[in-house]
């Protein structure tokens, strides 16, 4: 792809932004005279409004067609160049479970003729792509009729086209063969140009498909049946969809464009099992600005994008070129002695390492900065055990195995706290979620580490990983983690959750606090509740900044909450992660001064660990918790290094006043 010289107004021939006027060109000569802009999330502005369907959400294009002419024409006010037709989900098989197979060619022929009013009507030039999404969901277990895909797609073709469309895009397909057969399908039924996108997630650091295919694989594939463009969209959030971009524009075949079209950024379940996205919309513009230096020629939005997004998209891209990689400097290369390795068969005193150090330190009367190092990471178990008995050498009191996050099979949490357990002899502490199980089967899971020796645990409600074209809400949460902490409560005074008694489990249970909330009443409520029900210790989320931590606990005290505060800390790898966290991270502030340091710092991580050090000094110094969990992934010596500073920083930083209120 020829890379973007130059934005403006007008029509360009050098990959230009252009402002939308009228001309008598077609979709594809518009794609390649210059960049265009699409619009957002359909989806998350009809919830916005409060509107519901009791069935498919493209039903609304015959309950409430206004709203969704309303929808579209926001979008277009916001500058938006390509609007799509609401019928992501319209094809006949993902019809039939709401009842509405007798409804497909009118629902999908209502939705273009819908999109095509408000096209028509916009005073510029404004193409309508018709949106299909894969033929099947993904959560219908088992695989589809090749016969009925492909008959399911050619109907949605026919109709989008017969509405109006100008186009098609075929979108959040998570495997390159099935996106390829919808392509040609969709080409039996019509002649309208075709973009097909592609949806990645990030697994060891590499873009790949939900089959684990690369961009470059999806380019080669799809590529060879000639669409007007090869893309992604959905799943990552603007900074991840960045790699996706550069790497599909180095792959695609002569004269296939590039699409770009990221989620807001990271979605989060909230309290009524409603999904919230990460939003910012000025980032979003930024990175819409940085795919077309890349090499997209069509940029827009998924889920979380809203028509504010849009708006700073056209702001950002009507200001000039942006140059793709940032200036930064090398990355600073970590040369560590080995340290001694810490007696860990001995007894332990309140604060020291061994059997038994966690329970020692919550029952100690005067407590000393504990220190735990999180092990994260996707390796098997042996490649925890090395980096446990790596960050054991640092100094560290316990090991926490950290909750996978993964979205592939892997080794689980509670089977790598179980594997260190046995394999070195120190406290190992667990993240307990209990997203996806029922009331029994957690009880179960619990009377299992209590059966391997695994006794500190942090309860959490959890989110599922992130999915392509799945609800992140979907699973089972039949308690949260209020009724975790019972539960594990309960166990430890020897009774079970039908009230039967049985041989305690010494549980010390521990609970999340998320000074990072929107909405800190709500955070510190909630907290209350999971004290009350018979947690031990609060574990912050990761914290930059110290200030709604010192609101947080203040809040707490006058209610009369007052247990132990771990204070999570992961020092910054660089200005990418930083960025990442600060605007596309649900509940995470990254004040503006940490950006400003980590822009500067560049990729190089010693300006991250010195922050790092800095809060843990103050809030230590302060009194204001009572020990660090340190969060390092990477290299066993980086988070070895990062457990060494820390740890004193912590040590040296408890202060008269903190010892008196330990």
């Amino acid at each position: 792809m020829d890379g973007v010289t130059g934005f403006g107004s007008g029509e360009r021939s050098d990959g230009g932004f252009i402002s939308g006027e009228r001309s008598d060109g077609g979709f594809t000569e518009a794609l390649w005279r210059g960049t265009l802009l699409c619009d957002g999330a359909m989806g998350t502005l009809a919830q916005a409004t409060g509107a519901r369907a009791d069935g498919a959400g493209s039903e609304l294009v015959l309950l409430a067609p206004e709203l969704v002419s309303a929808l579209h024409r926001r979008y277009t006010d916001a500058g938006a160049q390509v609007i799509q037709t609401h019928t992501y989900g319209a094809g006949r098989l993902r019809l039939a479970p709401h009842g509405l197979t007798r409804q497909v060619r009118e629902i999908n022929l209502t939705a273009a003729r819908l999109a095509r009013a408000v096209a028509d009507d916009a005073g510029r030039r404004v193409f309508v792509a018709g949106s299909i999404s894969p033929a099947t969901s993904p959560r219908v277990p088992g695989p589809a009729d090749p016969v009925a895909v492909r008959a399911a797609v050619r109907e949605q073709a026919a109709a989008l086209t017969e509405g109006g469309a100008d186009l098609l895009i075929l979108e959040t397909f998570a495997h390159a063969e099935e996106l390829a057969d919808a392509l040609s399908a969709a080409r039996e039924a019509t002649d309208l140009p075709i973009v097909a996108q592609a949806t990645f997630v990030f697994e060891d650091g590499e873009p790949v498909t939900t089959h684990g295919e690369s961009p470059e694989e999806v380019a080669a594939v799809v590529g060879a049946l000639g669409p007007v463009a090869i893309g992604s969209n959905c799943t990552l959030g603007p900074q991840g969809l960045l790699t996706v971009v550069r790497r599909m524009a180095a792959a695609v075949p002569p004269g296939v464009a590039v699409t770009a079209q990221p989620n807001a950024g990271l979605p989060h379940v909230v309290s009524d099992r409603s999904v919230r996205f990460a939003s910012d919309a000025a980032h979003f513009g930024r990175y819409a600005a940085r795919y077309v230096a890349a090499g997209a020629r069509l940029v827009g939005g998924c889920c979380g994008t809203t028509p504010a997004h849009v708006a700073a998209a056209a702001t950002a891209l009507a200001e000039g070129p942006v140059p793709d990689e940032p200036v930064v400097p090398p990355r600073r290369v970590l040369h560590l002695a080995p340290g001694p390795t810490p007696d860990t068969t001995a007894p332990g005193r309140a604060g020291e390492p061994g059997r038994g150090a966690f329970g020692r330190w919550l029952e100690a009367r005067h407590r000393r900065p504990l220190v735990v190092a999180e092990l994260t990471g996707p390796e098997g178990l042996d490649a925890h055990v090395a980096r446990g008995r790596a960050a054991l050498a640092a100094g560290p009191e316990v090991l926490w195995a950290g909750r996978e996050r993964s979205r592939r099979p892997r080794t689980t949490a509670a089977a790598v706290a179980a594997g260190l357990q046995e394999a070195v002899d120190a406290d190992v502490a667990l993240t307990v979620t209990s997203w996806n199980a029922s009331r029994m089967a957690l009880q179960a899971d619990l009377l299992g580490l209590d059966a391997l020796g695994v006794h500190t645990i942090v309860c959490e409600t959890g989110n599922p990983p992130v999915h392509a074209d799945r609800p992140v809400r979907d699973g089972v949460w039949e308690v949260d983690a209020v009724g975790l902490v019972g539960l594990a409560a309960g166990l430890t005074g020897g009774v079970d959750a039908d009230g039967l008694r049985l041989p305690a489990a010494p549980f010390r249970v521990g609970v999340r606090v998320t000074p990072g909330s929107d909405d800190l009443d709500r955070e510190m409520a909630r907290v209350r509740e999971k004290v009350e029900a018979g947690a031990e210790f609060l574990v912050t989320r990761p914290v930059f900044e110290l200030d709604r931590v010192r609101r947080v606990l203040a809040g707490l005290a006058a209610v009369g909450v007052r247990v132990p505060v771990l204070l999570t800390v992961a020092p910054l790898s660089g200005f990418a992660e930083a960025e990442h966290l600060g605007h596309e991270v649900p509940d995470v502030v990254v004040p503006d001064g940490v950006l400003a340091r980590m822009r500067a710092a560049g990729d190089d991580p010693g300006p991250g660990l010195e922050l790092a050090a800095d809060l843990v000094a103050e809030a230590v110094g302060e009194g204001l918790v009572a020990g660090i969990v340190v969060r390092r992934p990477g290299p066993a010596e980086a988070l070895a290094e990062a457990v060494t500073r820390l740890g004193e920083t912590a040590r040296a930083a408890r202060s008269p006043a903190a010892r008196g209120r330990a």
